[in-house]
């Protein structure tokens, strides 16, 4: 059986349009229809029943596609994804335990902060557009209000040590004993914060105030630890603390901490008592001057770097000697052309220096002549000296050859000197590093101990993300010293969603560009979470029914890559 809808047109123009129940079936070979009955004089609400029960049985509706209408759509893929991560990797569960009556808010923060991009008033904006994920996040948006976020935000110092703690107690399976730690600096819009000093600015900002981050994070770059420092407070002075937290309140047993080459971590070691830095090991980078101090003391030798990787010992330190020659090139390059610049930007300032002692000279023979003008100059001034001796020290000071360059000049010459030796002894240094550790052989071989210092690019990468490209930190507008480092501490939680993300998420982006000539980003990703929608219908009267928009094939893999269960979408309540 079927229901044919037959529509006839007579010349006149009038429409006719008939319902018949029909039933086909052979006769002779042949196929015939069989009116089983009119329907014509049905309510369409019957018709469309009974279609539908000869279609579906058992699953028939009296609702026509008119009384069906969308009451919301709700961008739900990329916040599911974000809660998700949130609850499993147990950031929920620490803020829970530490802080319950304020949780809810915290987490708002952090999904917010990801979300948002933005502001506390940002996020409280779009959260209370939102109250759907307000319900999620399970805060009363009644009672909500802009205080209770800033409030929270000067709360989480006073946790902070506790949720660190149990944070890193839940964590500790993974990290084992080496930890990645560096610093960065984040400026603030104003003078006001009581953090806030100049201090060497690693954002490019002049005559900006700042305050100095220092983040710890397992090998793979997975955030543990974050610390606001005041602004001025130097790389290595931050140390100290960091290792003693890492024994005292993370019940290290073995550290094996990694840093750059401004940490000086070797003598932190050394203020430290023997207690304090019992299973302390280190990775570092050496800076230049100590590596010439190497040379000198023939530690090391220059044909050493001549070989890709090698290893030298002395007394209890190992030294790995190791070169990038792409660097190398890159420097040469560099210091070839600041070179050339200087030259020339300093021989035009000799000439100006040169043109105003010709003239000197010219107008004491005009004014020896009988020249009426008895002003006419004839010798520099102090100022004017002075003038050339402070533009010579920026043209120095900019294409960074202070080094290799002394320039003197007083009324009598303007010379000019080149330190060929220094230059190529700095020359023959671009592109070489020098790894030292403490670590014994027996733990980590040479190559494992330059890849564990290589690793510190996760930490730089999780700066950058922090501060510019996933969460937009800086610059900061905090007055209030609690505040900036509670602000501090929520990025910290968001980046950790983030790097979950980005680590299993890659390789598939990886893959998929590889493979379809697609040139796909993070970015792409969280847009095409964001088609993932939760649709509420509303049918006939009164019925509501929430729908979740059907996944794509590019939406499946995602949550493949990031082993979260399709299913798991539908647990939801509006």
């Amino acid at each position: 059986m079927y229901i044919q809808k037959n529509i006839s047109k007579r010349k006149s123009g009038k429409v006719y349009k008939s319902v018949l129940l029909c039933h086909k079936y052979r006769e002779n070979g042949k196929i015939k229809t069989k009116v089983l009955a009119n329907l014509s004089m049905l309510p369409d609400e019957a018709i469309l029943s009974l279609e539908n029960s000869i279609k579906n049985p058992g699953k028939g509706t009296t609702v026509l596609s008119k009384d069906i209408s969308v009451e919301k759509v709700i961008e739900y893929g990329f916040f599911f994804i974000l809660i998700n991560l949130l609850n499993r990797l147990r950031i929920s569960e620490t803020l829970d335990k530490i802080m319950p009556k304020e949780s809810p808010i915290v987490k708002l923060l952090i999904i917010g902060k990801i979300i948002t991009r933005g502001s506390k008033l940002s996020i409280f904006n779009w959260i209370k557009r939102n109250p759907f994920y307000a319900q999620e996040l399970g805060v009363n948006l009644k009672t909500l209000k802009l205080e209770n976020l800033y409030h929270t935000v000067g709360l989480l110092p006073v946790y902070q040590p506790k949720i660190e703690k149990k944070w890193n107690l839940y964590n500790k399976s993974k990290t084992k004993d080496v930890f990645l730690y560096d610093i960065t600096s984040s400026y603030f819009e104003g003078v006001k914060n009581q953090l806030a000093a100049f201090g060497y600015c690693r954002d490019g900002k002049k005559n900006k105030m700042q305050i100095t981050i220092g983040l710890i994070t397992d090998s793979d770059g997975f955030p543990l630890k974050i610390e606001v420092f005041k602004g001025n407070e130097n790389d290595h002075k931050t140390v100290i603390k960091q290792l003693n937290d890492l024994k005292e309140n993370f019940s290290a047993e073995r550290v094996i901490f990694v840093g750059d080459r401004g940490m000086k971590i070797r003598y932190n070691l050394e203020k430290m008592s023997e207690i304090e830095c019992s299973g302390i090991d280190y990775i570092t980078g050496l800076t230049k001057d100590e590596i010439k101090g190497l040379l000198k003391k023939e530690v090391l030798q220059l044909d050493m770097f001549s070989k890709e990787i090698i290893e030298v010992s002395d007394g209890d330190t190992r030294y790995v000697l190791s070169i990038n020659p792409e660097l190398s090139d890159n420097k040469n390059k560099l210091r070839t052309l600041l070179r050339t610049k200087f030259e020339d930007e300093i021989n035009e300032l000799q000439q100006k220096w040169q043109k105003r002692k010709k003239q000197n000279k010219l107008n004491k023979e005009k004014i020896k002549a009988g020249h009426k003008n008895n002003k006419l100059v004839t010798k520099f001034s102090s100022k004017q000296i002075d003038s050339f001796k402070k533009r010579a020290f920026e043209l120095l000071k900019k294409d960074k050859m202070t080094s290799y360059y002394s320039v003197t000049i007083n009324a009598w010459s303007f010379k000019i000197e080149f330190n060929l030796e220094q230059y190529n002894k700095d020359k023959n240094l671009d592109g070489l590093y020098v790894v030292a550790t403490s670590v014994k052989r027996q733990r980590l071989d040479t190559k494992q101990v330059r890849e564990h210092y290589k690793k510190l690019q996760h930490v730089e990468h999780a700066f950058r993300d922090m501060k510019t490209i996933r969460l937009n930190t800086r610059p900061i507008f905090h007055v209030n010293e609690a505040q900036t480092r509670g602000h501090v501490l929520i990025t910290m939680f968001s980046f950790a969603i983030i790097h979950f993300i980005e680590k299993n998420i890659f390789p598939m982006l990886k893959e998929i560009n590889k493979q379809e000539k697609e040139q796909l980003s993070y970015k792409d990703i969280e847009e095409e979470l964001k088609e993932i929608k939760v649709v509420e219908l509303k049918i006939g009267k009164g019925i509501k029914n929430i729908q979740i928009t059907k996944l794509s094939q590019r939406q499946k893999t995602i949550f493949k890559s990031l082993n979260i269960k399709e299913n798991e979408l539908t647990k939801i309540a509006m």
